[in-house]
């Protein structure tokens, strides 16, 4: 675990954590791509990769459907049943496929018995976040899940990261919050006044879109923010 000294030597300070869920608490990257491969061995053409990239170019978004209809029309396949049957493979695979980094649940509990308040911040629906947490067990540890859909906002607008705050009832500078992206979650969450850890063994973001954002700490596992929290 590395930091700066901004927030060093301040855990017992910190009455609070705010949550990015995809690839901080799970690695919803592997989720994403088993589920890929689950479609084409369904379908039988193109390859994993292939549908991994229109989902990543969907002008739709990310977590759209209208990916794997693309994927397919390239592909030269317009049957609408085998287009469901491809999304339903799809969802149950990526639902299947999400576990829980080692750690967050005994991590999450000892925060929780401490009495520290913990609220999510994610650019997923509020129907696939709280799946999500209800898959891997934790949705019972969170006060608060701020989404597009509560907002009307995404990251990283750090509006929704006060927003948080307020619903948590605690001020900025008394939190701190966990993400792998850098541009996504640590630079808004600093631009809030927060307390910010980069979760690096999530980090999908290659160096050269970080843009030179620092975290004051970095972490190479889940557990390690308790000793960051005084815990």
């Amino acid at each position: 675990m590395t930091g700066t000294d901004i927030c060093q030597g301040y855990g017992k300070r910190f009455l609070g954590i705010l949550l990015d869920l995809d690839n901080t608490l799970y690695d919803f990257g592997y989720a994403k791509e088993e589920a890929c491969r689950q479609v084409v061995s369904a379908v039988g053409v193109g390859t994993a990769e292939d549908l991994v990239r229109a989902f990543l170019f969907s002008p739709f978004g990310v977590e759209s459907p209208k990916a794997i209809q693309s994927y397919l029309k390239e592909q030269g396949i317009t049957d609408p049943a085998i287009f469901m049957h491809a999304v339903q493979v799809y969802t149950k695979a990526k639902t299947e496929a999400i576990r829980a980094y080692p750690g967050v649940y005994e991590t999450l509990l000892k925060i929780h018995a401490a009495g520290l308040k913990i609220g999510a911040i994610t650019n997923a629906s509020e129907a696939h976040a709280s799946e999500r947490l209800r898959y891997i067990e934790t949705a019972g540890f969170f006060e608060c899940l701020v989404t597009p859909d509560n907002t009307g906002m995404k990251k990283p607008d750090p509006a929704m990261f006060l927003y948080a705050a307020s619903l948590l009832k605690i001020q900025p500078h008394q939190i701190c919050v966990i993400g792998d992206n850098l541009v996504n979650d640590i630079r808004p969450a600093k631009e809030a006044g927060m307390c910010t850890i980069h979760a690096e063994y999530g980090n999908r973001l290659p160096p050269e879109y970080a843009e030179g954002i620092v975290a004051d700490f970095t972490i190479s596992s889940f557990s390690d923010i308790l000793q960051i929290l005084g815990l």
